[in-house]
């Protein structure tokens, strides 16, 4: 009888905390994908570790801190497969094009670039509130797998 009462209600709450994900957001960084086509699947890679996959119906993903790329390989039905990096820009990174050639950017060569004094006695456990330096991993990607693009915000870059 206690079977037949609560067998049905346990297996409702199974079906709902089904797609309940929980993050640690002290150590991860929460990153959600948004996908122009709705059949889209990434696998999720920081250096050989895989994450696990991504989707329309799971669209977000905690990605522990640190400073290496975040890798992409995605999938779709009826459409080719993509592979990506996303990371944070940085200075030297910068290069704008001339006639179709990147030429690095004066800030980029290191013409009168200011950087903030930082780990001058060795790290501090206190941040620099002054380095304007962004870590960790963008808070949204698009996924556009028709025009084999992955977007990102301002701030980081995508290599494909």
């Amino acid at each position: 009888m206690l079977v037949r009462l609560f067998g049905p209600l346990a297996a409702g709450l199974v079906l709902i905390c089904a797609g309940c994900t929980t993050f640690d957001t002290e150590r991860d960084d929460i990153v959600t994908f948004v996908f122009t086509q709705p059949t889209t699947q990434c696998e999720v890679f920081v250096g050989n570790s895989s994450l696990g996959f991504v989707s329309i119906s799971k669209p977000a993903v905690g990605v522990p801190r640190g400073t290496e790329p975040l890798r992409l390989s995605c999938s779709a039905a009826s459409y080719a497969p993509i592979s990506a990096e996303v990371s944070v820009t940085r200075t030297r990174d910068q290069k704008v094009d001339v006639l179709g050639v990147g030429v690095p950017t004066p800030q980029a060569l290191g013409a009168r670039v200011t950087e903030p004094i930082t780990n001058i006695t060795g790290p501090s456990p206190i941040p620099n509130p002054l380095s304007t330096e962004k870590a960790g991993y963008p808070p949204r990607i698009t996924v556009d797998i028709a025009q084999r693009a992955v977007i990102v915000p301002s701030g980081w870059q995508t290599r494909m």
